[in-house]
């Protein structure tokens, strides 16, 4: 019982010391807590701004894109409607020439023939009075006897020389009009002649080669066909989108295209002929102008590493810029980029499609 009793005595004290030592939470603590909270609601409200912000952006990206792309078909219909124009305009013309060479030959036949019947009329005229002459002549015979062979003789040499004179006449103005018609063929000879060089471009034998010297125009073609490239980087200028149908592709008619084996970067012989045949009146040109650059684009094809088709891509960039040099008094106006794999210009997997990937193109600029 003592047990008991001294138990009850000292569990009451026991409980009261046990919730004296449970320290109550001070104010500090509950400031820091409440400024804990605050500073997490405060990143969390951040993090969903940015949120906010970058949607946002996105969406005027992807507007601004929109409008782009929509900007460039447009460009790409009028282009395409321009093209199309300009091969009925040529057709048309090649038809009208070849109309005007078939009247001015018909013309020239049906020229040469009156002049022979006029000819032929004036020796008969000749003829006739020569003729005419002769029968006055027997018809005075009965009226003067005496005077018969000297007037027979004076009408007969009067005819002749009458006859002479008409034949000299008819020749003389024959050559006259052959000559004045002979003219303009002759200078027609000589335009021809003038276009010579024009005509006389080296064609190589390889297909792709021969394609890329298709597409090239004639140095006198150069400035016309700069400046149309200049008149569509001034509309295209604005835009950012990525895409590859923005290069214009007159681009091809001043440079050609160079064509590799697979892994090199030596030029063909054929290339090399064509870059050599451009180079001096186009790179002139260009130091004419002096708004513009040539960005030199390298290109490999798929196979291989994404870094190493960039490195070959520039390599071969750089083999075709040093080519192109010695015409370039001022080489700020180049620039040499690698695209590698990126941009292939036939999107297959095959050798054809292989061989026209591995190339070198020529773009127009504007200088900033």
């Amino acid at each position: 019982m003592k047990i008991v009793a001294v138990y009850f005595v000292f569990l009451p004290l026991f409980l009261i010391g046990c919730a004296a030592t449970s320290p109550e939470p001070p104010a500090e603590v509950e400031e820091k807590k409440e400024e804990v909270t605050e500073e997490i609601k405060e990143e969390i409200k951040e993090v969903l701004d940015e949120a906010q912000k970058d949607l946002e952006h996105k969406k005027k990206i992807e507007e601004q894109e929109k409008q782009q792309e929509q900007i460039l078909k447009e460009l790409l219909k009028e282009e395409a409607a321009a093209e199309a124009e300009e091969t009925e305009t040529s057709a048309a013309a090649d038809e009208s020439q070849l109309a005007a060479k078939t009247d001015e030959s018909a013309s020239e036949d049906l020229e040469h023939e009156p002049q022979k019947v006029e000819v032929g009329s004036a020796v008969n005229t000749s003829e006739e009075k020569s003729q005419d002459t002769s029968q006055q002549a027997e018809e005075e015979e009965p009226q003067q006897p005496s005077q018969q062979p000297s007037q027979q003789v004076s009408t007969e040499e009067t005819s002749q020389v009458a006859s002479q004179e008409t034949v000299q006449q008819t020749e003389e103005s024959v050559p006259q009009q052959e000559s004045e018609e002979q003219l303009p063929k002759k200078t027609a000879v000589i335009a021809s002649a003038q276009q010579e060089p024009e005509q006389l471009m080296f064609m190589p034998e390889s297909p792709l080669a021969l394609s890329s010297a298709k597409k090239l125009v004639a140095c006198s073609k150069v400035p016309e066909t700069m400046e149309a490239i200049y008149q569509r980087l001034q509309k295209t200028k604005d835009l950012i989108i990525a895409d590859r149908r923005l290069r214009d592709r007159k681009n091809d008619r001043l440079m050609p295209v160079v064509h590799f084996d697979f892994d090199q970067t030596k030029i063909k012989p054929d290339y090399r002929k064509l870059l050599t045949q451009q180079s001096s009146c186009v790179m002139r040109a260009l130091e004419t102008r002096g708004d513009m650059i040539f960005q030199i684009e390298g290109h490999a094809d798929e196979r291989g590493s994404d870094e190493y088709n960039m490195a070959l891509g520039h390599r071969r960039a750089n083999s075709i810029a040093n080519a192109i040099m010695a015409y370039l008094s001022n080489p700020e106006l180049t620039r040499i980029i690698s695209y590698g794999e990126e941009f292939p210009l036939v999107r297959h997997s095959s050798k054809s499609a292989w061989a026209k990937n591995r190339r070198v193109e020529f773009t127009l600029l504007l200088k900033q």
